[in-house]
């Protein structure tokens, strides 16, 4: 989920000011990750969608607002949603790792709806639709197969619809498809080196390093 968390702010020092092409980049990206995910875990089956549908749908709605909106948005206003979706994810994961009591949340449609909204919108403006489906299916106690497969479909049918809302608004570039490209051919090279390390790593260790660069990049969003 935090793969959009990192991009960002690497992709606003290789192309300032152009938030447009940078969550068309994402958004691609995450689509074909998702994918490359699912088929690792053997999760593409319908039943990761049922399991948390009110939010897919939902953040369906608000990534096609989000979508619309990016030409009006201005890229600092969006650098700072990304900064407040980063310190979000920041409390998750220290939470996590310094409190035994987890948090513990009775599944709802309410709860699902603000989750899909929070998400979409964040999926739309910016690629990011992580930290809030995280926070939920970690409040809901779902165990780690479940959590990846089901975030990862989540994600899959928000990205392919954000793909085709990208495509009707006629926001794809030529210059855009090609660094998307390329992004796609070495994060997949990155992902599948990841799948390997990440078996051998302490958990422990491997979340401190997290926390350690989400803090960088809050700090150059912040100061750079």
């Amino acid at each position: 989920f935090g793969s959009s968390l990192v991009a960002l702010p690497l992709l606003l020092l290789l192309f300032p000011g152009q938030q447009i092409g940078i969550t068309t980049m994402l958004i691609t990206f995450n689509v074909v990750l998702n994918v490359l995910l699912l088929f690792e875990n053997k999760g593409y089956q319908l039943s990761n969608i049922k399991r948390v549908f009110p939010i897919t749908l939902t953040g369906v709605i608000f990534t096609i607002i989000g979508i619309s909106l990016l030409k009006n948005i201005n890229p600092s206003t969006i650098s700072y949603i990304a900064l407040g979706l980063l310190i979000f994810a920041i409390l998750i994961k220290l939470y996590h790792m310094y409190f035994d009591n987890p948090i513990h949340l009775k599944p709802s449609l309410p709860l699902q709806v603000v989750v899909g909204a929070m998400s979409g919108f964040g999926n739309g403006i910016a690629a990011i639709d992580g930290p809030p489906v995280v926070f939920y299916l970690t409040g809901t106690n779902a165990d780690k197969v479940t959590f990846k497969n089901t975030f990862a479909m989540n994600s899959l049918v928000m990205g392919i619809i954000g793909m085709i809302t990208l495509l009707i608004n006629k926001l794809y570039t030529t210059e855009f498809f090609v660094y998307t490209i390329a992004l796609v051919v070495f994060t997949s090279i990155g992902l599948f080196i990841g799948m390997l390390i990440s078996k051998k790593l302490n958990e422990k260790a491997f979340n401190t390093v997290v926390v350690l660069i989400l803090m960088a990049l809050v700090i150059k969003i912040l100061f750079f």
